[in-house]
Protein backbone atom coordinates (compact mmCIF):
# COMPACT_ATOMS: atom_id res chain seq x y z
CA UNK A 1 0.00 0.00 0.00
CA UNK A 2 2.80 2.03 0.38
CA UNK A 3 3.88 2.44 -3.26
CA UNK A 4 -0.08 3.43 -4.19
CA UNK A 5 0.56 6.77 -2.29
CA UNK A 6 3.08 8.97 -4.60
CA UNK A 7 0.67 7.85 -6.96
CA UNK A 8 -2.49 9.18 -5.57
CA UNK A 9 -0.31 12.25 -4.24
CA UNK A 10 0.95 13.26 -8.37
CA UNK A 11 -3.40 12.75 -9.12
CA UNK A 12 -4.36 14.91 -6.03
CA UNK A 13 -1.33 17.43 -7.21
CA UNK A 14 -2.38 17.51 -10.90
CA UNK A 15 -6.34 17.55 -9.90
CA UNK A 16 -5.46 20.90 -7.51
CA UNK A 17 -2.82 22.51 -10.03
CA UNK A 18 -5.13 21.90 -13.28
CA UNK A 19 -8.81 20.97 -13.19
CA UNK A 20 -9.54 23.05 -9.78
CA UNK A 21 -8.60 26.36 -11.49
CA UNK A 22 -9.79 25.19 -15.07
CA UNK A 23 -13.44 24.60 -13.52
CA UNK A 24 -13.31 28.16 -11.54
CA UNK A 25 -13.03 29.82 -14.66
CA UNK A 26 -15.52 27.85 -16.17
CA UNK A 27 -17.70 28.87 -13.43
CA UNK A 28 -16.60 32.67 -13.18
CA UNK A 29 -17.01 32.83 -17.49
CA UNK A 30 -20.94 31.13 -16.36
CA UNK A 31 -21.61 33.59 -14.27
CA UNK A 32 -20.56 36.92 -16.03
CA UNK A 33 -22.67 35.43 -18.74
CA UNK A 34 -25.82 35.20 -16.68
CA UNK A 35 -24.83 38.98 -15.42
CA UNK A 36 -24.53 40.60 -18.49
CA UNK A 37 -27.91 38.25 -20.21
CA UNK A 38 -29.65 40.80 -17.36
CA UNK A 39 -28.85 44.06 -19.28
CA UNK A 40 -31.75 44.49 -22.11
CA UNK A 41 -29.46 46.03 -24.84
CA UNK A 42 -27.02 42.70 -24.20
CA UNK A 43 -30.13 40.13 -23.70
CA UNK A 44 -31.43 41.80 -27.57
CA UNK A 45 -28.39 41.85 -29.64
CA UNK A 46 -27.48 37.55 -27.82
CA UNK A 47 -31.24 36.96 -28.63
CA UNK A 48 -30.37 38.30 -32.16
CA UNK A 49 -27.55 36.55 -32.29
CA UNK A 50 -29.08 33.29 -31.53
CA UNK A 51 -31.73 33.64 -33.81
CA UNK A 52 -34.59 33.98 -31.59
CA UNK A 53 -38.00 36.08 -31.95
CA UNK A 54 -37.21 39.62 -30.71
CA UNK A 55 -40.52 41.50 -29.79
CA UNK A 56 -40.22 44.91 -31.33
CA UNK A 57 -42.75 47.56 -30.31
CA UNK A 58 -44.55 49.18 -33.27
CA UNK A 59 -44.92 52.79 -33.11
CA UNK A 60 -46.66 53.28 -36.55
CA UNK A 61 -50.27 53.11 -36.84
CA UNK A 62 -51.65 50.45 -38.77
CA UNK A 63 -52.49 50.81 -42.63
CA UNK A 64 -56.16 50.53 -41.68
CA UNK A 65 -56.01 53.28 -39.28
CA UNK A 66 -54.06 56.19 -41.06
CA UNK A 67 -56.75 58.20 -42.82
CA UNK A 68 -59.53 56.92 -40.27
CA UNK A 69 -61.65 59.79 -38.91
CA UNK A 70 -64.97 60.78 -37.49
CA UNK A 71 -66.44 63.68 -34.95
CA UNK A 72 -67.43 63.76 -31.69
CA UNK A 73 -69.62 66.66 -30.12
CA UNK A 74 -68.78 68.28 -26.62
CA UNK A 75 -71.42 69.85 -24.70
CA UNK A 76 -70.97 72.40 -21.36
CA UNK A 77 -73.57 72.32 -18.69
CA UNK A 78 -74.42 76.00 -19.60
CA UNK A 79 -73.46 78.62 -22.66
CA UNK A 80 -72.59 81.19 -19.63
CA UNK A 81 -69.54 78.90 -19.01
CA UNK A 82 -68.62 78.37 -22.16
CA UNK A 83 -66.58 81.72 -23.08
CA UNK A 84 -63.41 80.98 -20.68
CA UNK A 85 -62.81 77.33 -21.70
CA UNK A 86 -60.59 77.07 -24.29
CA UNK A 87 -60.28 73.64 -26.44
CA UNK A 88 -57.05 71.57 -27.69
CA UNK A 89 -56.75 69.10 -30.44
CA UNK A 90 -52.92 67.57 -30.17
CA UNK A 91 -51.58 71.00 -28.55
CA UNK A 92 -53.35 73.34 -30.97
CA UNK A 93 -55.76 75.42 -30.06
CA UNK A 94 -59.15 74.89 -31.79
CA UNK A 95 -60.75 77.97 -29.92
CA UNK A 96 -63.56 78.59 -27.03
CA UNK A 97 -66.67 77.49 -26.91
CA UNK A 98 -69.23 80.31 -28.39
CA UNK A 99 -72.11 78.52 -27.67
CA UNK A 100 -72.62 75.25 -25.38
CA UNK A 101 -71.30 72.42 -27.71
CA UNK A 102 -68.65 72.52 -30.26
CA UNK A 103 -67.67 69.65 -33.09
CA UNK A 104 -64.40 68.14 -33.58
CA UNK A 105 -62.90 65.98 -36.33
CA UNK A 106 -60.81 63.61 -35.17
CA UNK A 107 -58.33 61.25 -36.23
CA UNK A 108 -56.53 57.93 -34.66
CA UNK A 109 -54.23 59.11 -31.84
CA UNK A 110 -54.98 62.50 -31.12
CA UNK A 111 -55.85 63.91 -27.94
CA UNK A 112 -58.30 66.30 -26.75
CA UNK A 113 -57.23 68.86 -23.83
CA UNK A 114 -59.34 71.65 -22.34
CA UNK A 115 -58.25 75.05 -20.60
CA UNK A 116 -59.98 76.57 -17.82
CA UNK A 117 -58.96 80.41 -18.17
CA UNK A 118 -60.63 80.95 -14.72
CA UNK A 119 -59.74 77.77 -13.10
CA UNK A 120 -60.85 78.70 -9.69
CA UNK A 121 -64.75 79.96 -11.09
CA UNK A 122 -67.70 77.60 -10.37
CA UNK A 123 -67.48 73.86 -11.73
CA UNK A 124 -67.76 72.83 -15.33
CA UNK A 125 -68.70 69.70 -17.28
CA UNK A 126 -67.67 68.85 -20.49
CA UNK A 127 -69.96 65.92 -22.33
CA UNK A 128 -68.72 64.11 -24.97
CA UNK A 129 -71.22 62.90 -27.66
CA UNK A 130 -69.92 59.97 -30.49
CA UNK A 131 -72.11 58.71 -33.15
CA UNK A 132 -69.68 57.18 -34.82
CA UNK A 133 -69.76 53.61 -34.55
CA UNK A 134 -66.20 52.94 -35.46
CA UNK A 135 -64.77 55.65 -32.37
CA UNK A 136 -63.73 53.77 -29.14
CA UNK A 137 -62.22 56.55 -27.29
CA UNK A 138 -63.06 59.19 -26.38
CA UNK A 139 -66.70 57.84 -25.70
CA UNK A 140 -69.72 58.85 -25.83
CA UNK A 141 -70.88 60.56 -21.91
CA UNK A 142 -67.17 60.54 -21.12
CA UNK A 143 -66.86 63.83 -19.16
CA UNK A 144 -64.28 66.25 -18.38
CA UNK A 145 -64.56 68.79 -15.04
CA UNK A 146 -62.58 71.88 -14.86
CA UNK A 147 -62.80 74.57 -12.50
CA UNK A 148 -63.11 74.52 -8.33
CA UNK A 149 -59.19 74.63 -8.63
CA UNK A 150 -58.65 72.32 -11.71
CA UNK A 151 -57.29 74.64 -15.07
CA UNK A 152 -56.77 71.75 -17.06
CA UNK A 153 -58.53 68.63 -18.28
CA UNK A 154 -58.00 66.06 -21.03
CA UNK A 155 -59.81 63.27 -23.21
CA UNK A 156 -56.85 60.78 -23.36
CA UNK A 157 -56.22 59.60 -27.12
CA UNK A 158 -58.20 58.98 -29.71
CA UNK A 159 -58.82 55.41 -30.54
CA UNK A 160 -60.86 53.67 -33.54
CA UNK A 161 -61.61 49.77 -34.25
Amino acid sequence: MAGKTPERHRLVEWFDGWMVPIAFAVVCILVLVQALGVVPSVRAAMDRAEGRFVAVQASAQPPSLQNVSGAITLTLDSPDQASHIVVYRNGVSLGTFTTNQMGVLLHNGDTITFRDTTPNGPQVAIYVTNDNQNLLLPASGQTAWLGNGVATASLGKTEFM
